[in-house]
């Protein structure tokens, strides 16, 4: 739909005179008449339909159910205008009725309500509906009403010598039921007629029919844009990739256990260089989640992590399929730029973001009006990463989604193993060292002086996995020339410069030591390991860097997941490294 269209919407042929039904609603769409549903087809545009008398003058509730569900695979929003049942009781108690029931072709009247469209709607795709009331009626002398024994039409004698009577109740003639299936668009009779109530059916996901069955890969789903070169190494630029190292106080590996943990580290050093793919995948639904789904078919890998944190997949995957983004749907061409744990530094700098840098490559030489690179909810860092990998350009629209929001697309490009990781540890990925090169680049720290700084990464700034006696290992660096550095909050180019022009970087592993990404080649990282949490991200980011990596385990337990290293360990591990 271009800008400034107005949405259309399709009316089944009736002699109901809608336009004096809904005047404040029309205003704002394009309306048009259709004879059959089948007709619908002309106008592929159209997500709304309305109908008037079209239930209630069905021969039985199957037949009305019938309609329902086909006119609900159809469109996303139906409205179904009938004589209302909601107020039968009362004004029977009364002595009337609704002069409704007086015509024979209302063969259903009575049976349309909520009650009928709740349960037809949990048969079918139908989220969410909503009660209306229609020809509001505040007193008994109103035409449409007439005494329960009169046959016919309305008798103005009778009506013209009937007491008056107040009603204390909301009583309306007609009642418009209102079905929203997935994805629905934000159709509101409510300016014309009085919101009753409304049922949530199902969930929104069911609705859409986004059941977590027959997954397939994205490089079936759709047309690769780039794979991995298949030597890998010619993507390296002459850097040297050096071996990951640990450094062995044979004395503490005394027993049996701890040996075999230092024998499993050692055994997580060798990597295989990963094998990236983007694809283009057609007509995309992506939650906030992290999720995909391709022509209504689950993308796997998109489930990256859930399965290890959630005890039900369904959870987190539906839960991002619940509100539509204020965009709702990006046309052309988009960037899956997060994916489930994009909010964690190490998740969103080594994935996410290159994720979206190694995209906008893939399209550079190709003109495209409007890009759409589509992310998780940014902060100030993540915001200031996409700045600098950005720089400016002018065709880019970021689009961030809530955890509970989602956004459809037209074409959606997608690097399969840096958002979806396929392997259980992070492994080395050539095509990182381009991406290093442009954030250094659009950062204007590439070429910087040679630096000869001592850097402390302190973990004073988290409450994950404390070093307990960290305080008493900071006095002691300090007293070696170091410099401790909190890196939460700080500008991002500042970090980069501060791991930039640093000859030896000591820090417990964490998120924020995925900075030795912009380390110079000269320069060396000592990570700090808790023995029971071994993990190898860090260790991947500093080999590419083309800076060396060593390594210390440590087995003290503490309270509340935290741990405690051997200060004189470290001190003698730095003398070595000097």
């Amino acid at each position: 739909m271009s800008m400034g269209a107005r949405e259309k919407i399709l009316i089944l042929r009736t002699m109901w005179p809608f336009q004096g039904t809904l005047p404040r609603t029309f205003v704002n769409y394009d309306v048009q008449e259709i004879d059959t549903l089948d007709d619908a087809a002309s106008f592929p545009e159209a997500k709304i339909l309305l109908t008037a008398l079209v239930l209630t003058h069905a021969p039985d509730l199957e037949s009305a159910g019938k309609f329902i569900k086909e006119a609900a695979r159809r469109f996303s929003v139906v409205m179904f205008y009938e004589p209302s049942s909601q107020p039968r009781t009362y004004l029977a108690a009364l002595g009337y009725k609704s002069h409704h029931e007086n015509y024979q072709e209302n063969c259903l009247i009575g049976e349309i309500d909520l009650k009928f469209f709740s349960r037809i709607g949990r048969e079918t795709s139908v989220y969410r509906v909503e009660h209306y009331g229609g020809g509001a009626t505040f007193d008994i002398r109103a035409p449409w009403i007439v005494p329960l024994d009169q046959p016919g039409d309305i008798d103005f004698n009778e009506l013209g010598h009937r007491p008056n009577h107040l009603f204390e109740q909301p009583v309306f003639e007609m009642s418009a039921f209102v079905i929203r299936g997935f994805n629905a668009l934000p159709f509101t009779p409510g300016q014309d007629l009085e919101f009753i109530e409304a049922k949530i059916l199902q969930p929104h996901g069911r609705a859409g029919g986004f059941f977590l069955e027959g997954f397939q890969s994205p490089r079936r789903l759709g047309r690769a844009l780039y794979t991995t070169p298949a030597n890998p190494i010619d993507l390296l630029n002459y850097r040297v990739i050096h071996e990951p190292a640990v450094i062995v106080d044979e004395a503490i590996y005394d027993n049996d256990q701890r040996a075999k943990t230092l024998e499993r580290w050692r055994g997580m050093f060798a990597s295989k260089w990963l094998d990236l793919s983007i694809n283009e995948l057609p007509n995309c639904v992506i939650g906030g989640s992290g999720f995909i789904f391709s022509d209504g078919v689950p993308v796997h890998g998109s489930d990256y992590l859930i399965p290890y944190l959630y005890t039900s997949l369904y959870q987190p995957i539906w839960t991002g399929l619940q509100r539509p983004h204020p965009r709702r749907h990006l046309p052309g061409v988009s960037i899956m730029g997060f994916n489930h744990l994009y909010d964690n530094y190490y998740h969103f700098l080594a994935e996410a973001l290159n994720a979206i840098a190694l995209c906008q490559q893939a399209i550079e030489n190709t003109y495209i009006e409007k890009v759409y690179i589509i992310t998780g909810k940014l902060n100030g860092v993540r915001r200031e990463y996409l700045d600098i990998l950005l720089a400016g350009n002018d065709r880019i629209e970021i689009i961030d989604l809530d955890r509970d929001e989602y956004v459809t697309t037209d074409r959606t490009l997608y690097c399969d193993h840096l958002l979806g990781r396929s392997v259980p540890q992070p492994v080395l990925v050539a095509e990182r060292v381009a991406f290093q090169q442009k954030i250094l680049e659009n950062s204007g720290l590439l070429r910087i002086d040679r630096g000869d700084r001592l850097i402390y990464l302190s973990r004073q700034d988290t409450k994950a996995r404390p070093i307990l006696n960290e305080e008493a290992l900071i006095e002691r660096l300090r007293g070696l020339g170091f410099e401790i550095y909190l890196a939460t909050g700080k500008p991002v180019r500042e970090q980069i410069q501060m791991f930039r022009e640093a000859r030896l970087v000591v820090a417990g592993h964490g998120a924020g030591v995925s900075n030795m990404l912009f380390a110079r080649e000269d320069a060396a990282l000592l990570e700090l390991i808790q023995a029971s949490y071994l993990n190898v991200g860090p260790m991947r980011l500093t080999q590419l860097s083309g800076a060396r990596y060593h390594s210390q385990l440590f087995f003290e337990e503490g309270e509340h997941n935290g741990w405690y290293v051997d200060i004189e360990r470290v001190v003698r591990a730095i003398g070595q490294l000097m």
